[in-house]
């Protein structure tokens, strides 16, 4: 499982975010770890929010210049106006000579402390590309030495992806709402469920009369005839013959073929072959894969959604997936906490 806990993740897109997350998730006296670390005025903002009594450990890849082209420097660091006498002792700047996991682990987890009550991930500049499946991955290998009670990440991908990322519970009690203006396009909203009740109970909440629809993994069709009652048609894929077959003779008036939900140019192709229209892509996608619907498969099941968005450029799909869902419980789009967190607290992002 890449996650075994439920460790909320912050997603954040601009430093200025990070420094609010910093403000409502860190305590005086924290233990905090700042993978990443340009030195920069979150980092500065860290140690002043953890305190004298805090200790913050700031990493990063060893480079002489940083992101911005402006040399790093701990006695430069030091320097900064904003600093107080006792600063000095409540950090520890650490160097990797690489990002491997053997590396960090002897740096961060067996050399410095096994315990941090915050970890703030910025890895796009070390690695050249803001890629959310390797944050994720990162994070979830450094949880197993430690169990930090939130993970402040600064990623625009990864922040792009918790924003349209909806745990489909947030639609049945009404705490989230679709955009009544959602187009198609490469990054449609998820819509993550679990069991066939849950996933067939979205409908009312996604189908529009008119969407064109295709179900991959489709089984015996019933969900597929759901579909086709509230859209314009839906398609029944599944990779199985056998079941096709069962498909079409429980429902004969609905298009069903055999396919592989990973050949996204063949299942772009069904949509002219049975309807004969010029247009391309589908409104809607429908996901119901072996595999993908347990606890396991994260890794996968983003890495399916992202081909079916780019080849099918649909406005929503909806997975049936534990993992998924899981992972929509613990992604917060920062915008969110910081509104709530307004709520009942006055503090302004520095």
């Amino acid at each position: 499982m890449l996650f075994a806990s439920q460790t909320p993740i912050i997603t954040c897109t601009s430093a200025n975010e990070v420094k609010g997350a910093i403000s409502i998730f860190c305590r005086p006296k924290d233990v905090v770890l700042e993978f990443g670390s340009e030195l920069s005025d979150v980092s500065l903002h860290l140690c002043n929010t953890i305190g004298p009594g805090g200790k913050a450990f700031l990493v990063d890849k060893k480079r002489s210049v940083s992101n911005s082209g402006n040399v790093r420097s701990v006695d430069i660091f030091l320097k900064n106006e904003e600093l107080d006498s006792s600063f000095s002792d409540r950090f520890e700047y650490i160097e990797l000579d690489n990002l491997s996991e053997q590396c960090w682990r002897e740096k961060l987890f067996c050399e410095t402390t096994n315990s941090h009550d915050i970890m703030i991930l910025s890895v796009a500049h070390i690695i050249g590309n803001d890629l959310y499946m390797t944050t994720l991955t990162l994070a979830s290998e450094m949880m197993r030495y430690s169990q930090p009670r939130a993970i402040i990440v600064k990623s625009k991908a990864l922040y792009a992806l918790s924003r349209r990322l909806v745990h489909s519970q947030r639609l049945f009690d009404n705490t989230k709402t679709l955009p009544a203006d959602m187009k198609r396009g490469p990054e449609p909203y998820l819509i993550a469920g679990v069991k066939v009740e849950e996933y067939r109970k979205t409908i009312p909440f996604i189908v529009r009369k008119g969407d064109a629809i295709l179900e991959v993994g489709c089984h015996f069709g019933r969900t597929t005839h759901l579909l086709n009652e509230e859209g314009r048609y839906c398609i029944g894929v599944d990779i199985g013959p056998k079941i096709i077959a069962n498909a079409k003779k429980q429902y004969p008036g609905i298009d069903f073929a055999v396919g592989d939900a990973w050949r996204t140019l063949a299942l772009l192709k069904l949509r002219s072959t049975f309807t004969q229209e010029v247009d391309l892509g589908y409104d809607l996608v429908y996901a119901d894969i072996g595999g993908l619907s347990g606890a396991d498969g994260l890794l996968e099941s983003l890495s399916l959604l992202e081909s079916l968005g780019n080849a099918l450029e649909p406005r929503c799909i909806v997975i049936k997936s534990l993992c998924m869902r899981q992972l929509a419980s613990r992604l917060k789009f920062f915008p969110d906490v910081w509104a709530k967190h307004n709520n009942t607290t006055t503090k302004i992002v520095s």
